[in-house]
């Protein structure tokens, strides 16, 4: 028998049905369980922060910034300048993990490849080097050399070797010379003509007005906005391709194919390569708000981060010290919505084999990244 908190973070199901030879409909379906987030009602509101960072194993430091700004709002005890630096480095570190688990273990295995263990190890261990460094830190300068380790870490995991990605010109030469698994991936995508699979019309998620946000969570008594979440009436997306879509390569390719596969896969790559220059300016004191939106007052407090996968919300409700509602807005729900990406850009699409498609959805759903684990079936 299953206990209560097995299959805790639950998985999501893409079911395609074919007609004729075209993708007559999409089924995303998810099993995640927005009401597990009741498990925090009722406690102390100062033990929340680290609880959740206990109960949220994947994006765990994201997931505690946002209940942290959240939950200082209440306490109207904003952190020092340097503390919340030293949460936005963590989240950077966090997202520089997640996108080389992602490039080095994940998109190998989509190709039945072995994964790069060892290149992923390097970049782990000039991570934990930094992360190690961050409690004597700013007092104790980070060593100089320690995130050259990173940027060169990552170099190696990608066969860069020094080069940048100009335009879309060098990215085929990269690809095209085949030396890492990421340029496989690529490569794979761009053999079986998938540059523009999955494109399709969708707005990225807002920069809402907290107020905003914080009307429709409160609003929310089914959970429904929660695990189905639009607005102004759209399915929208957050991510890496939001946040790199100005990047020259992206827009270029963005401009040439839409924001189907090609486009998703290099901007989760070219936000990877420029990770360690944003740590040298976070870790140089030039820090900033980076999604660190929030209201404070009447008991609620709503903190928004950046994390790894798109934009995270939590919002805590309070009455007297305790937890009395507490609500969380995965970047996941944005991505993997019933009428989000997956849906708009395949429905209507022309299919062949089955297996072959079943494949080619699953590196779509690869490149949206879910945080859970998901299925695609193909009937």
């Amino acid at each position: 028998m299953k206990g209560p908190w097995e299959d805790l973070e639950g998985r999501i199901m893409v079911a395609v049905h074919l007609e004729r030879g075209y993708v007559a409909d999409v089924t995303v379906a998810s099993t995640r369980r927005p009401e597990l987030c009741r498990a925090l009602e009722g406690m102390p509101v100062k033990a929340v922060p680290s609880m959740v960072a206990l109960l949220f194993h994947v994006c765990s430091a994201a997931q505690e910034c946002a209940a942290r700004i959240a939950c200082e709002q209440i306490a109207g005890l904003p952190p020092t300048a340097g503390e919340q630096s030293r949460r936005q480095i963590r989240v950077v570190l966090e997202t520089v993990r997640e996108h080389a688990w992602a490039v080095c273990i994940e998109w190998p295995r989509r190709l039945g490849m072995a994964p790069e263990v060892e290149a992923f190890a390097g970049i782990r261990s000039a991570l934990r080097a930094i992360d190690e460094g961050l409690p004597d830190w700013p007092d104790k300068p980070m060593e100089e050399g320690t995130l050259r380790a990173l940027a060169q870490a990552i170099d190696r995991a990608l066969a860069l070797e020094g080069r940048v990605w100009e335009g879309p010109g060098a990215l085929h030469s990269w690809v095209t010379a085949g030396i890492c698994p990421a340029a496989h991936f690529l490569q794979k995508v761009r053999d079986e003509d998938l540059a523009e699979f999955g494109r399709c019309s969708l707005r990225p998620v807002p920069d809402m007005i907290a107020w905003d946000l914080d009307g429709a969570l409160a609003a929310d008594v089914d959970h429904r906005f929660v695990s189905r979440p639009e607005w102004e009436g759209d399915a929208c997306e957050t991510g890496p391709l939001v946040r790199m879509s100005g990047h020259p390569l992206v827009a270029e390719l963005w401009q040439r194919y839409g924001n189907g596969l090609l486009t998703r896969l290099a901007a989760r790559l070219v936000e990877l390569v420029g990770l360690p220059p944003r740590l040298g300016q976070l870790l140089d004191g030039l820090s900033g708000n980076d999604g660190v939106l929030g209201i404070g007052g009447n008991g609620v407090g709503l903190g928004q981060v950046e994390a790894a996968r798109g934009r995270l919300a939590h919002r805590v409700k309070v009455e007297g010290d305790r937890v009395s509602r507490y609500q969380i807005l995965a970047p996941t729900e944005w991505n993997f919505h019933p009428r989000g990406p997956l849906w708009r850009g395949l429905v209507g699409r022309p299919a062949g084999n089955a297996d072959i498609l079943r494949r080619q959805v699953g590196f779509l759903a690869v490149a949206l990244d879910p945080c859970v684990a998901f299925t695609v079936q193909v009937t």
